[in-house]
């Protein structure tokens, strides 16, 4: 049965049809406002392109060149970017720096890079960027594009809270970034065009954080160690454990700079010595105040549930835009904080085996009287405005029922006012987006790597990422052996199938089921589903000694 009462400005109808408004998010309007559409002068010869896209694009103008400080997560940005740096200056890029290897500030490199740019990162950022886009891509961009709504109908959120937008071509093959062909660890200072920058290594928001110094301007770039909200100490997206603590100690080294200018990848420049420390104090207290509490809270044997509830942050903090939960969130960065420190496990016994939530479901149901009473304790909860009680309760009837059109309709209803009711961009975003998936309106495209991505991914990477996509059942009685001879490289990979996994290591295996011969960027279009391997097979780019009918079969084995 269908509702057809109206919860939050949704109407369901007995045709599914609905029409829904969100409500407005008057913390979330003021906040967009930043990101008006500009390129803003910080002092002379640098300029912050703002409000193109979720990132910031930097430009610092030399002598000699141009250096350029993170690129957004979109090519088509970072092209209209360019277009207006050409304006202030139309000298070619020497460097691009990243700041770290998250993708909105990695991905428009291709815009400004030629063969003579250098790109600088910290050593960290190649493997983090295997991480991301080698291992957990698929569910990484299923999940990003849900925190930061990519594919909500315009005007349900009014900003993505760093940003206006994440600026996404939902293409299916788009570029990726352009690896950095200059590393350092520590620190690095370097003359780039005349201008003196140092870049220091500064976890943060992420392990591979760096902030750029140029102490003769006295202008500090912060990347994402410092944005007008709560930080995101956990993103919801998904993330592993996020250096807290070391996150205080970059704020402090940047406290210590007495910059004049603090130049984020998001949001506007800050200028004034004595503003800039005022903020980065402000900023760093309030990091400490939860992460203190929270080691507190687990010394004295409390669970992440119960310092979430107790967990919040004082007025002095809260009245400031600087600290408010437009982005990051307190409840969430108590549970990553206590995961960094304890993992998973809340330290009750009963958790360490705890009932599959279908079984658990079902038996609620049971004890709760059936599905029906709990489906109109669902209906009440909604009148009652208990939103986030019904959608939990439409979890247990949905684990037991995935075809329960009823509870479906229900979490919904929930999952949309829980979105109007909170103001942090991203937990709006992800209500929202996934309210709409369950009305089948929005869908995701995973997008892959285009074949110049492909090709800047070193050989044993593509190995590596080989081995994680493996069907184990398909696989599960196999046991392959391949070897690759990477004919441009001289390289020799051998990769071994064993019953439901795989092996890769560099040389050349005994007695191989199957020998490949291919060149390195062939076989990288092929792992990324450039390139068809039949095809690559048919006009010579990869050779085959052994029997063809093996390279079928072990093609066959991986979901790529």
């Amino acid at each position: 049965m269908l509702l057809s009462k109206i919860y939050g400005g949704i109407v369901f109808m007995e045709t599914r049809e609905f029409t829904w408004e969100p409500a407005p998010s008057k913390e979330l309007e003021a906040y967009a406002k930043r990101f008006e559409k500009r390129v803003e002068k910080v002092t002379d010869g640098i300029y912050s392109a703002i409000g193109y896209a979720l990132g910031n694009i930097i430009l610092v103008v030399t002598d000699h060149g141009n250096v350029i400080i993170d690129t957004t997560e979109s090519m088509d940005a970072a092209q209209e970017v360019k277009k207006e740096f050409d304006l202030i200056s139309n000298q070619p890029t020497l460097a691009v720096i990243y700041t770290h290897g998250h993708p909105d500030h990695i991905m428009g490199t291709s815009a400004f890079a030629d063969e003579n740019t250098e790109v600088y990162a910290h050593k960290k950022t190649l493997d983090f960027y295997k991480t991301q886009f080698l291992k957990i891509w698929p569910i990484l961009s299923t999940r990003s594009s849900r925190q930061f709504g990519a594919y909500l109908p315009k005007g349900n959120v009014a900003c993505s809270g760093l940003g206006p937008f994440l600026r996404s071509e939902h293409q299916e093959h788009k570029p990726f970034f352009v690896p950095p062909t200059k590393v350092f660890d520590d620190n690095l200072e370097v003359t780039i065009g005349g201008q003196k920058f140092v870049l220091v290594h500064a976890p943060g928001e992420t392990d591979d954080q760096i902030f750029i110094w140029m102490p003769e301007k006295k202008v500090l770039f912060c990347g994402d160690n410092y944005y007008p909200s709560f930080p995101n100490l956990y993103a919801i997206r998904g993330t592993s454990p996020r250096p807290v603590h070391g996150w205080i100690t970059s704020l402090d080294k940047m406290r210590d700079l007495g910059a004049e200018y603090l130049v984020p990848s998001h949001t506007e420049p800050i200028r004034g010595s004595e503003r800039i420390d005022e903020l980065l104090t402000l900023y760093r207290d309030a990091i400490q105040y939860v992460h203190d509490s929270v080691i507190r809270g687990i010394n004295k044997g409390k669970t992440p549930d119960q310092l979430t509830e107790e967990i919040k942050l004082p007025a002095h903090f809260t009245k400031h835009i600087e600290t408010l939960e437009i982005y990051g969130k307190v409840s969430w960065s108590v549970r990553s904080i206590f995961n960094s420190y304890l993992g998973w496990f809340d330290g009750n016994a009963t958790g360490l085996e705890p009932l599959p939530s279908a079984e658990r479901s079902k038996r609620i149901i049971n004890l709760a009287g059936g599905h029906q009473k709990l489906l109109n304790e669902a209906k009440s909860a909604l009148d009652r405005d208990e939103d986030q009680w019904a959608a939990e309760i439409s979890d247990m009837l949905l684990a037991v029922n995935p075809e329960d059109s009823a509870a479906r309709e229900i979490k919904i209803h929930a999952l949309f006012k829980l979105g109007d009711r909170m103001y942090n961009s991203n937990g709006r975003s992800y209500y929202y987006s996934q309210a709409y998936e369950m009305l089948g309106k929005i869908s995701f495209i995973t997008p892959k790597a285009d074949a110049r991505s492909a090709h800047a991914v070193p050989s044993e990477s593509v190995f590596e990422m080989m081995s994680v996509y493996i069907d184990p059942v398909a696989s599960a009685d196999m046991v392959l052996s391949v070897g690759f001879r990477i004919t441009d490289t001289g390289e020799r990979y051998m990769f071994k199938v064993r019953r439901g996994i795989a092996e890769s290591r560099a040389g050349f295996p005994e007695n191989p089921s199957l020998v490949i011969d291919v060149t390195s960027n062939t076989w990288k279009e092929i792992a990324f589903g450039v390139s068809d391997p039949r095809q690559a097979f048919a006009d010579g780019r990869m050779k085959i000694n052994g029997d063809v009918q093996k390279l079928g079969e072990f093609i066959s084995l991986f979901k790529l």
